[in-house]
């Protein structure tokens, strides 16, 4: 992505997490770019097109620091669980990514069932498959369906997470308990025996 379309994307991010994606307009991320609208249209068809460039620009980047942390690790369970681990504390932190997923309709809410949500979701699909088919080679991981498994594991994953579908206690939360809770679950679903 070149400089300028980085910078159009960085400037509407400050505004679409400030004000929302209703409220947020083509005039304004170009008066906060100081450049024309059309330089702006130039560069993305719609808002749409710019919100859904920004959104998958920010997930390749959590989904790279994700990645980032198994890169060194060469037993497959060990990569899931720094995975799980590095996933859980990034969608613990206070991000713009964070905040739309927790709260998907203050911005944009039909977003997170488009087809960029979904080429990202089955990336990461893909990517948890490999390091189960990895392991079921390495006769460390049962004889599963892989695709299923990282499926329903990245389900678990998002409600645990951002998703938040059940009340969470603070104080356990805090300390970890539920980010283990969830690593034990899959190593004892996955691991074979």
């Amino acid at each position: 992505m070149d400089d300028l379309k980085n910078d159009i994307l960085d400037k509407a991010k400050e505004r679409f997490d400030r004000f929302g994606y209703k409220k947020t307009t083509m005039d304004e991320i170009s008066r906060d770019c100081r450049i024309s609208k059309k330089t702006v249209y130039e560069q993305f068809k719609d808002k749409e097109d710019l919100f859904t460039c920004l959104i998958i620009r920010e997930k390749r980047k959590a989904r790279d620091i994700i990645f980032a942390s198994i890169r060194e690790i060469n037993d497959p369970l060990d990569k899931l669980l720094q995975m799980m681990r590095t996933a859980i504390g990034y969608f613990n932190e206070d991000n713009f990514l964070t905040r739309l997923l927790k709260d998907d309709e203050i911005l944009f809410s039909n977003f997170l069932s488009t087809k960029s949500h979904s080429l990202i979701r089955d990336e990461l699909i893909a990517m948890i498959a490999d390091i189960i088919v990895e392991g079921k080679k390495q006769g460390k991981i049962r004889d599963v369906d892989e695709q299923f498994v990282a499926y329903a594991g990245l389900k678990l994953f998002e409600a645990f997470s951002y998703m938040r579908t059940i009340e969470l206690d603070r104080n356990k939360a805090a300390q970890g308990y539920y980010t283990e809770a969830l690593v034990d679950f899959i190593v004892h679903a996955l691991i074979k025996k």
